[in-house]
């Protein structure tokens, strides 16, 4: 059967069907002639490609067509949509029999040049549905050499466990463009390739140059970047292959959303007439917020009501806590946000930025509660944990140092260092590590404790009781990073350790002001992948760059091995190389 597909520089190629009344034909003949032999064992084996026309690194090739035999019945329509091939050849046919395809261009191919033909990894055999394991290059020139140049690398998933098989690499050729006006929003790379299962990728056979680099889960499969809708990753720098210098390796790349849409103040509670709770469309940037940024007017007699505090609220960060002075029961009033920004940095949308309310006769009669960060009870806690004690309401900061306590089950005090984060949010910290499977309880008094309203904490005292887990389960981690790249030295190091032996894994993170000796003590047994990056510009968060208007990545690197941690047997000399 062939299929004229129409013209792309790439031409990922999509079944195009031009007629509706040879759908139902079309179909059944595309079935026809693609049954795999039934029966037998369960097939989990990964198709290939086993012969190709013209032959690998074949040069003066004349023909206008080519051929690839896979070694099993394949669906034609994932081929057809994983052909990728550079430089542009024009539309392509495809002839099928059997396992083999034919393709043939439409266009002249051009003098002294190397085509590169890749198959990628969306390719399914027929029984099974097993995808290939690799993408597939051939190379061919009609000149007398093949170029040379190679880029290798691995993208790593957005999220923990998001597979990263089959995601777009778009390589562009910055000879021939404007470096500060590439768009890949509309403008299709040059070269493409796909990642592996492990996200293991090779563009092989380039033209000497500088290259750019994209990495795209393309859910629309335009061979185009599309914000918001796809995931994308970008490098650290751009690619230089030379004579000299005609392959490069290790291009790690991690995967990321981004986020172009401002957010929107969707909805407001009254809880009470001191109280408004503002729900935003998504987390917002709670660092900077401020009273100024929140005004309140009466719409009928077009006077402002005060608001004395804003807060975030960390159990949900799309919400802000505001106080206020009393509301007029019934009467109506308009909260108008200013300068807020989402965590991506972008503004409150200005046609989203007000919404009315009605006043409530409620009192605020209720003093403060609290919650912590874990549930009373817990075992198997750290020896120098982090406790986070979350009140119910904006509370007077001006309260008794000793309002907070921890001590051991035999009621002995532990020194404590504790600060506010917010009005409504504590945080407190042993001075020295606890001791090994031990209980410990943790006070609050709340009858210290006062609302802006005046209200004494609800109890007398709250308690959170914890058991920290055992020494016996206890290991570390020495070594040392070094930085290969001389010419971006900006910001500290950040590693992270992270145990993934366990549903959720637990994250350690420690940073070291350059590259240099660090340590992960007193962290427990289990299997670890070490990662380490500069963070360049010192905001104590990964830093993924943007495609457009471009913004390199910072440097990261993941360690090879994943690292068995046994209990009481710490593990040193560990090295890790940023590139």
């Amino acid at each position: 059967m062939l299929s004229s597909l129409s013209p792309s520089r790439f031409t990922p190629f999509w079944f195009s069907i031009l007629l509706a009344g040879v759908v139902p034909l079309i179909h059944l003949a595309g079935c026809a002639g693609q049954l795999p032999p039934s029966g037998g064992p369960e097939d989990r084996i990964p198709p290939k490609i086993i012969s190709t026309y013209p032959a690998p690194y074949t040069t003066r090739f004349t023909d206008r067509r080519i051929a690839i035999e896979f070694d099993e019945y394949v669906d034609k329509r994932t081929v057809q949509e994983s052909v990728f091939i550079s430089p542009f050849v024009g539309d392509l046919e495809f002839d099928w029999s059997g396992t083999e395809v034919e393709i043939t261009f439409s266009e002249q191919l051009r003098e002294n040049t190397t085509y590169v033909v890749n198959i990628g990894t969306d390719v399914v055999d027929l029984r099974g549905k097993n995808r290939m394991a690799q993408a597939f290059t051939l190379a061919f020139s009609t000149g007398d050499q093949i170029d040379r140049g190679v880029i290798g690398g691995r993208v790593y998933p957005l999220k923990e466990g998001d597979k990263v098989e089959g995601v777009m690499i778009f390589a562009y050729d910055l000879t021939s463009v404007a470096v500060d006006t590439l768009d890949p929003k509309a403008t299709q790379p040059d070269f493409i390739t796909q990642t592996g299962q492990n996200g293991d990728f090779m563009l092989q056979h380039l033209r000497l140059g500088k290259y750019r680099l994209l990495a795209v889960r393309d859910e629309f499969r335009n061979l185009l970047y599309d914000p918001e809708t796809d995931e994308y990753a970008v490098p650290a720098f751009d690619i230089l292959l030379t004579e000299s210098d005609t392959a490069h390796f290790g291009v790690n790349m991690r995967l990321a959303k981004e986020d172009t849409t401002a957010p929107r103040l969707i909805k407001i509670s009254v809880p009470d007439r001191n109280h408004l709770i503002a729900e935003f469309s998504e987390p917002i940037d709670t660092s900077g917020l401020h009273v100024s940024q929140f005004q309140i007017v009466d719409t009928v007699a077009r006077t402002p009501l005060a608001v004395l505090l804003v807060s975030s609220r960390p159990t949900n960060l799309a919400e802000v806590f505001v106080v206020t002075d009393g509301q007029q029961p019934e009467q109506p009033y308009r909260l108008t946000v200013s300068g807020v920004k989402d965590q991506g940095g972008i503004i409150i949308n200005s046609l989203a930025q007000s919404l009315g309310f009605v006043g409530s006769a409620d009192e605020d009669t209720v003093g403060p509660a609290v919650s912590f960060s874990w549930r009373d009870s817990t075992q198997g806690i750290q020896l120098r944990p982090t406790i986070f004690a979350y009140f119910s309401d904006a509370v007077r900061l001006d309260v008794p140092t000793d309002f907070v306590k921890l001590s051991d089950s035999s009621r002995q005090p532990i020194a404590i260092q504790w600060r506010w984060v917010n009005s409504i949010t504590l945080e407190a910290k042993p001075l020295r590590a606890l001791s090994s499977k031990m209980w410990y309880t943790f006070a609050v008094d709340l009858s210290r404790l006062t609302d802006l309203g005046g209200n004494n904490g609800r109890d007398t005292t709250q308690l959170l009781r914890f058991e920290t887990l055992t020494v016996e389960q206890l290991s570390g981690i020495e070594g040392i990073v070094t930085d290969m790249v001389k010419s971006d030295t900006l910001g500290g190091v950040v590693i992270r350790a992270r145990n993934v032996s366990t549903k959720e894994p637990t994250l350690y993170e420690t940073r070291i002001a350059k590259p240099g000796k660090f340590v992960f003590d007193e962290i427990i047994e289990g299997r670890y992948v070490l990662e380490a990056y500069r963070d360049r510009n010192n905001d104590g968060k990964f830093t993924a760059g943007l495609p457009i208007p471009f913004q390199p990545a910072e440097r990261f690197t993941v360690y090879r091995d994943t690292l068995k941690l046994r209990a009481r047997w710490p593990l040193d000399g560990v090295k890790i190389e940023l590139k």
